[in-house]
């Protein structure tokens, strides 16, 4: 039997989504009996992650999609090691591993895409996603029919959504009282998004949906967990519609679990979306979700079942439904405790598994590797 051995690659400094479920897709692998190592920037967060946990990790300098120095190295690598099957999670790690790959029949090519807008360019569809890629893997059935219209193979995509890990919360419990640090009443409602400070998480559509929750309820909270370049585009919004007593900029938080705690209800106002994980998280707490049609979104949130779908950009609609919500709590512990068995779908556990059959697929289904 042979060990089959993946290079995962993941160009991002940052933490978010992504390199949480490459992480622990790796370290689930590992103990299938996989060989993994993770190729990533030094430095990077994932990095320290990944070295905290006892996986191997190789560094490069990742300097942007065209990096050919880099994508060189991760040729010489690949071969020295004898890789199988070089997992790309990131778009600039995509590219340089069809660099790294060119010609080399013997590494197969793996691709995670994880966001929701068309290939625009000749290069993207017939380069990238061209058959340089064994499998592209996309985290929902939106982002797959996206592919498909641009003229990607249906064959060659398979979604593989993006796994809630339970264990992350399962033995958590968080001694914050986060609602008495910020001073809240009792009787307000908070509303808690989670999501890196990105333009796509379009916050300021939140944020007008906040205008007029208030204008409504005074009471009323919302609480806006992350970290990300439009944090100073976000503040000045809150100080222009006049929310500085209601809306607070938690930062980055390392125990999230206070904030889900915290919040009685969970918004996400994306205007692109691949799926967006951390609506499992808010499900697993019981937090009813309002959130955008984009992406994979209405795929794990059920209008009027678990939480309410809203169109893009439509911030009054938001706004409505966060306000029925404050009013009727009953509703709210309803749709709360019907995501049980959504989540039961979308387990960490079938993304390993149908991670592992990719792999296999795309060595012809050999039973030689140890899996």
């Amino acid at each position: 039997m042979i060990k089959l051995k993946v290079i995962h690659i993941d160009t991002h400094a940052e933490w978010r989504g992504g390199q949480r479920q490459a992480l622990e897709l790796i370290k689930r692998l590992g103990r299938r009996g996989i060989y993994n190592v993770l190729a990533c920037k030094p430095g990077s967060e994932i990095s320290k992650r990944a070295h905290a946990e006892g996986i191997t990790v190789v560094h490069f300098p990742f300097r942007g999609e065209w990096d050919v120095v880099s994508a060189y190295q991760l040729r010489n690598y690949i071969r020295s090691e004898k890789i199988h099957i070089a997992h790309a999670h990131t778009s600039h790690g995509h590219g340089i591993a069809i660099l790294a790959l060119w010609k080399m029949k013997e590494c197969k090519l793996v691709v995670s895409r994880r966001v929701d807008f068309h290939l625009h360019s000749y290069y993207s569809k017939k380069v990238k996603y061209g058959p340089a890629v064994d499998k592209i893997i996309t985290v929902s059935d939106a982002v797959r029919r996206i592919l498909i219209e641009d003229g990607i193979d249906p064959k060659r995509v398979v979604t593989i959504r993006s796994g809630f890990i339970i264990e992350e919360f399962a033995d958590t419990v968080s001694s914050r009282d986060l609602r008495a640090e910020l001073g809240l009443p009792s009787d307000a409602v908070v509303t808690a998004t989670v999501a890196a400070l990105a333009p796509h998480k379009a916050h300021y559509v939140l944020l007008k949906a906040a205008h007029n929750v208030i204008r409504k309820h005074p009471e009323a909270v919302f609480l806006f967990a992350g970290e990300g370049e439009m944090k100073s585009s976000i503040e000045r919004d809150i100080h222009s519609l006049g929310l500085q007593r209601s809306v607070f900029l938690l930062g980055f938080v390392k125990d999230i679990v206070s904030v889900y705690n915290a919040a009685d209800i969970f918004a996400i106002s994306s205007r692109e979306e691949g799926l967006c994980s951390s609506i499992f998280d808010a499900m697993y707490f019981n937090l009813p979700v309002v959130a955008t049609s984009a992406g994979g979104i209405p795929e794990i949130v059920q209008d009027g079942v678990n939480g309410y779908i809203v169109p893009i950009d439509d911030y009054m609609s938001f706004a409505e439904r966060i306000n029925y919500l404050i009013e009727n709590p009953e509703i709210r512990g309803k749709m709360g405790s019907r995501s049980s068995s959504i989540l039961l779908r979308n387990t960490i556990e079938h993304t390993v598994n149908s991670t592992v059959d990719v792999y296999l697929n795309v060595l012809n289904g050999s039973s030689e590797y140890i899996v």
